[in-house]
């Protein structure tokens, strides 16, 4: 399957010129996923600290970059720090009291599941509560709601949907392979019909079509809706009247690497040349907020001031799509 999306991918070029894949070179991109993930190492006790949470940007998301960045062969520091399972309000017992009497959303769910599967955790107690959570939670057309007022991050029903599907792929119990094959088809019919507008919900609709094994069919065409969405920089916007940001690039390559698109085809080499180009010397992009303030502002060590923590979000994503380029270590031929 994935050899068929390689080649169905390489065929579907819409975006950018044809270019030498030496203009990226491997030591370029190790070099600026370690320089990405350097800060976000520092920082992430610090948020805990002054934050009291494992937030989605500077912790769940910021680890699964580094765990997908050390299977690519990137050299990284101290893992990323997290808030003890123990001393979370979000615990095992409340995630069974959700699912009998509700309560509770998938938001911060689709991050740190993500984050654990990158990282190799097996399930425990908590996970298998959160699965049973998950379940319970999804919708009768198949989706899962996103919810929120936090653009981009917690807004769309696309992103959770693909995450939940991901997260059911990884941790769903083998007893119950029946039931959760029927609930990542609903959620795959869901997605086949859904109407995708922004690059976030191409990205993800992307995903989750390659996440649930839809057909070759169905996730070129889903290439081709992201690849349409590409800037003449090389980047893509969160919206058609904002410039290009490593947020929405970093979304858009990633899921287009997770669909077999190589490197080296011409949208996705020269998004990487954007993520380069743009990348501060700090190691940083710079990711304009556009979610409305529903908390105390504090200063976590990461800059841009009020628009540090989607910044982090940014970089977690953007280190992702450029680790995406990077074969895995003894992997043979591109990495997919």
């Amino acid at each position: 399957m994935r050899t068929l999306i390689a080649v169905l991918a390489a065929s579907f070029v819409t975006t950018g010129a044809a270019t030498a894949a030496d203009d990226v070179s491997a030591a370029a991109l190790k070099a600026s996923a370690q320089r990405a993930l350097d800060l976000l190492e520092k920082t992430s006790p610090t948020f805990i600290q002054k934050g009291g949470c494992n937030s989605c940007h500077n912790q769940m998301l910021a680890a699964a970059a580094q765990a997908f960045a050390r299977s690519r062969g990137v050299g990284t520091g101290n893992t990323i720090a997290q808030l003890p399972a123990e001393v979370s309000e979000a615990s095992t017992e409340r995630y069974i009291e959700y699912s009998f009497a509700g309560g509770g959303g998938v938001a911060a769910l689709s991050f740190d599941l993500f984050a654990r599967a990158l990282a190799g955790e097996p399930a425990d107690a908590r996970i298998r509560a959160e699965i049973h959570f998950i379940k319970g939670m999804q919708q009768p057309q198949g989706n899962w709601r996103g919810g929120g007022s936090r653009p981009p991050l917690t807004f769309d029903d696309f992103t959770p949907t693909a995450y939940m599907i991901h997260a059911l792929n990884t941790y769903a119990p083998s007893s119950e392979a029946g039931e959760t094959s029927e609930r990542i088809a609903r959620a795959r019919e869901w997605l086949l019909n859904g109407r995708a507008e922004r690059t976030q919900e191409r990205a993800f609709r992307l995903l989750g079509l390659v996440w649930s094994r839809a057909d070759r069919t169905a996730v070129a065409g889903a290439i081709r809706d992201v690849q349409a969405l590409q800037r003449e920089d090389g980047g893509w916007s969160q919206q058609p009247a904002l410039p290009s940001d490593a947020y929405a690039t970093g979304v858009a390559l990633f899921a287009l690497a997770s669909a077999g698109v190589p490197a080296t085809q011409g949208s996705y080499n020269e998004g990487l040349k954007y993520l380069l180009r743009t990348q501060a010397a700090d190691g940083t992009w710079h990711v304009r907020t556009r979610a409305i303030p529903i908390q105390p502002y504090f200063e976590s060590g990461y800059p841009y001031e009020h628009d540090q923590w989607i910044s982090a979000a940014g970089a977690a994503y953007a280190t992702l799509a450029i680790a995406s380029a990077l074969e895995a270590p003894g992997a043979r031929g591109p990495a997919k």
